[in-house]
Parts: C-alpha cells; structure tokens; sequence
C-alpha cells in the first residue's frame, strides 16, 4: 500500500514539474520582443513564431513555413494598443515587408469615415489598423489575418482594398480564440471595417411606418 501511494506521489510531482515546464515554454514562447523604434528589419525562419511589439503598444506576430527576409515600418503611437497576427504557407522563401498605419487617406480611409460598396453595404472604419503587405511571391500562397477581437470590433470583418475599382471589399471573417480571422489568398492593404446598419435601421423604421399607415387608413375606410 506504502508503495502504491509512493508512486501515486511521484506520478503527480512529475505531473506538476511538466505542466510547469510547458507553461513556462509557452509564455518564454509568447513573450515579445520589444521594438524602442517604429522600422524592424529581421531573418525569419521557417515554421517559427515571431513575436514583437513596438513601443510597448502595438504588437505583430508572425509565423510561415518558409524563410522570410522581412522588413516592418509601424506607426505604434497612432495605432495604439493593437494584437495583429499573420501566418503564411507557399512553397518559397520570401522578402516581405509590411507597413502598419492608422489611416490611409490616399485610399479614403480615415477614421470615422462610411463607405458603401458596389453591394450598398456601408461600412465603417473605426479600428485605427491598415497594414499594407507586400512580397516577391510569385507562387499561389495562402494567409491567415488575425486581430484581437474587443467589444468595439467583434461584428467587424476584415476588408482589402481593390486598386481596380478603387474600394473596400470585405471578406469572410469569423471570431477565432478572441480573433478576428479571416483565410485570404492574397496580399494588399487590409483593414477592419464595421458594419454600419444606420440607413437599414431608417428604410426599416420608414416601411414599418408606411405599413402601420396603411393598416390604419384601411380599418378607418372598413369603419365608415
């Protein structure tokens, strides 16, 4: 019996010091590097997650399984407090660079701002993110964009900027572990847009009057 519970307690103590040891991996794993500056220039490895923050404010982290020569040009005192995060699978090392601003009012995009697509779904840009991407790939290659979701942009979908007919278009986005998540197969500038439902909640409220209208103008003629 001594002996069973001997073993017992060293199942569990080695139980114990695992679990320690994984948790401290993780977070050595998930602990950034710090930027003092607003440009990085690194040698990425393949099948390794990077992580860094600029200015103890925005914060990038990437991963690919291929070799990346990347450069990154970041705006963190305009962006702020930001958890963006990038993976990538092709078949070919890549030179990348990226560049994270708050706005971008050569394409319209200003905070505050609605935009109504060829759909005449309007939008709203609230986020303070656009991040611009752009390698030497000449392969096919697909990527995932995340950003932290908050209660301010969790109805939000993530949007590219289609430089042949000048507008934002939004793509499937789903809320992933606290993410924005959206699977794309190419690379531009991308954003957060939120929908605006103002004008459906006005033609909503319009129609909904012009019924009620109706329903009262046919029981007063049905009453005389």
């Amino acid at each position: 019996m001594k002996n069973t519970h001997k073993i017992l307690i060293s199942i569990f103590s080695l139980m114990i010091l695992f679990s320690l040891l994984n948790v401290g991996s993780v977070a050595a794993q998930e602990t950034p590097t710090e930027v003092t500056g607003d440009t990085l220039q690194a040698q990425l490895n393949a099948d390794t997650q990077y992580n860094y923050r600029f200015r103890v404010r925005t914060q990038i982290r990437i991963k690919a399984n291929v070799n990346i020569d990347l450069n990154i040009n970041c705006e963190p005192i305009n962006i702020g407090v930001k958890d963006f995060a990038l993976e990538i699978s092709t078949d070919q090392d890549l030179e990348m660079t990226m560049t994270c601003t708050e706005e971008q009012q050569e394409l319209g995009l200003l905070k505050g701002n609605i935009y109504q697509a060829r759909s005449r779904n309007r939008f709203q840009y609230d986020e303070g993110f656009c991040i611009r991407i752009q390698t030497n790939a000449t392969n096919q290659l697909q990527a995932k964009l995340m950003i932290e979701a908050t209660p301010q942009n969790q109805a939000s979908t993530w949007a590219y900027y289609n430089e042949a007919t000048g507008e934002w278009v939004s793509v499937p986005t789903t809320v992933e572990n606290g993410y924005l998540v959206a699977n794309v197969d190419h690379f531009s500038y991308w954003t957060i847009l939120l929908p605006d439902y103002t004008l459906a909640i006005i033609i909503g409220i319009g129609v909904g009057a012009g019924a009620l209208i109706a329903v009262l103008a046919i029981y007063y003629w049905k009453k005389r």
